[in-house]
């Protein structure tokens, strides 16, 4: 797969919603998108008040003004609940209908249907859950228009298979992060690699798998 490194000097598009989402061209992407029954809300509501709470001890009262702190606090802000999000996906709240492989499957077709035609598809891994995954999309292709066309094809046909109207399979917004090095990118697939074994997943609930163009 192509690489090229977060670069600072570069334009950056900047954006929020209960997450950042930032956005170069060119670059890798780990990124991690679940389905919408995936955390109870009183998980939701306590990761929300301990992000607050880390806020204010730090002088902020809301996540838009992260940017104001030091590059090494907002890594440490970042990195903290990203794993604490984490750990609560590995919990396998919701009725994880991934972990059928015939759903999970599905999910597969859809990651890999525009693989070097879109975008430059490398590892990724299909929890009962949520899915990681490696992509950089490829020129005029935004990472938001790919992940919505994942979502849109693989919901469709599980909706279908499950007989569900009216529910949205997966939650609308996603976490993404530029990958900033070679060693960054390595972090993130044995990351891939291991989720599984780190979650205690049995054998056939998982799916691992990677593009046409990784190495």
């Amino acid at each position: 797969m192509p690489f090229e490194a977060f670069n600072p000097e570069s334009e950056t598009q900047r954006s929020r919603r209960n997450l950042p989402h930032w956005v170069q061209s060119d670059r890798t992407y780990f990124v991690t998108f679940r389905l919408a029954d995936s955390l109870p809300r009183s998980n939701r509501d306590l990761l929300k008040q301990e992000r607050l709470t880390w806020l204010r001890s730090h002088g902020l009262t809301s996540p838009e003004e992260i940017g104001s702190l030091p590059k090494s606090d907002q890594h440490i802000y970042h990195n903290l609940f990203s794993e604490k999000l984490e750990a609560l996906l590995d919990n396998g709240y919701g009725n994880c209908v991934l972990k059928n492989n015939d759903l999970s499957s599905l999910v597969k077709t859809s990651l890999h249907f525009f693989d070097s035609q879109r975008y430059h598809l490398d590892e990724y891994v299909i929890m009962p859950n949520h899915v990681h995954l490696l992509v950089c999309p490829i020129e005029k292709f935004s990472l938001s228009s790919i992940l919505h066309s994942w979502k849109r094809h693989s919901a469709r046909e599980i909706n279908r298979i499950l007989g569900n109207t009216g529910t949205s399979l997966w939650m609308d917004e996603n976490f993404d992060h530029i990958v900033r090095s070679i060693d960054h990118l390595q972090h993130y697939r044995h990351y891939i690699r291991q989720n599984p074994i780190e979650a205690n997943l049995p054998k056939n609930t998982f799916l691992l798998g990677r593009g046409n163009a990784s190495l």
